[in-house]
């Protein structure tokens, strides 16, 4: 009965937190909805689009893991820090508000998201306009590329966030230094990915619409996003070395999303050729089957990576 209590008491205490967390995650599909130049609402409920509600709910759940790091970092460092005299008498100064915490998280889980997302419009499907193909031709394949790398961005913010800093000033250069990094090692693996695949991916995800090709790249780009996390979650101060890691994992993540697409080929769809039933059959069950490849290994190494830091 008192485990009950205690854990009902505990649960109460944090409700103002996750009341917060919802006003940030309203806020920040108010400003990215603010900062397009159609409506969501109006595509999604009017023109029943699900290109558009498939990129806005990869923005959505990546916030939502930002966040996640964001409450796992203020619950892990105490409201208070206790000093104690040579007497042995303690006195307790306040250094941080929950609250104000998570505010200023907030506020920088929804100008980075946004920004990664301009990023992935520029640097990642560069070949042609995101915009158009998610509005007026409806590409869900597309949705699914920009869904992904939201994604990975928020679970890059997770691991930050959960890091410790030692003043506001300081959190705030390691979020953006580490987001950064994450960012260009996201440019990277979309660059390498689509140097190594045996199709164009963008011509096939442009022109033909192709959902099974976008549900695969947008997988390989969140799979990044969990092994980055790995490196990054629980990041300290010392920018150096964790660049050092974060770089050397997302290399090594690199190379074995690629290769483990081979592996699918050969011992998940042995009967059947991996690029034929995505690029001309378009095929999603096969993408699906790639897509679920690239996140199991993103997980698994993401583990590794933890493990051995």
């Amino acid at each position: 009965m008192e485990q009950i209590k205690f854990t009902a008491l505990n649960l109460l205490d944090q409700l103002p937190l996750f009341v917060v967390a919802i006003l940030i995650l309203w806020v920040g599909k108010i400003v990215y909805d603010l900062t397009t130049k159609y409506s969501f609402n109006e595509e999604l409920c009017e023109k029943d689009n699900s290109a558009v509600g498939v990129s806005l709910a990869g923005y959505l759940i990546g916030i939502g893991f930002a966040l996640k790091g964001a409450f796992q970092g203020v619950i892990a460092t105490p409201a208070v820090t206790v000093l104690t005299a040579e007497d042995g008498t303690t006195t307790e100064l306040a250094t941080s508000s929950p609250l104000i915490d998570i505010a200023i998280n907030g506020v920088l889980i929804i100008v980075l998201m946004r920004i990664s997302v301009w990023i992935s419009d520029k640097f990642i499907l560069y070949k042609f306009k995101v915009e158009k193909e998610l509005v007026e031709d409806r590409n869900p394949g597309t949705g699914f590329v920009v869904a992904g790398s939201c994604i990975a961005t928020g679970l890059m913010l997770c691991g930050v966030l959960n890091g410790s800093s030692a003043n506001y000033t300081e959190m705030i250069r390691d979020i953006f230094v580490y987001w950064s990094i994450g960012q260009v090692l996201l440019i990277i693996g979309a660059k390498f990915y689509t140097l190594v695949a045996r199709y164009d991916v963008h011509k096939v995800i442009e022109d033909d619409d192709n959902t099974s090709a976008g549900l695969c790249f947008g997988a390989y780009l969140l799979a990044q996003g969990v092994i980055a996390y790995g490196s990054l979650n629980g990041a300290s101060g010392a920018l150096f070395n964790e660049m050092i890691i974060t770089g050397i994992a997302g290399i090594f993540g690199m190379t074995l999303l690629v290769f483990s697409s081979v592996v699918v080929d050969k011992m998940f769809l042995p009967k059947a050729k991996l690029v034929k039933e995505i690029v001309e059959d378009k095929n999603i069950a096969a993408g699906a089957t790639v897509a679920a490849i690239f996140i199991t290994v993103g997980i698994v190494l993401s583990s590794v990576i933890s493990s051995s830091i």
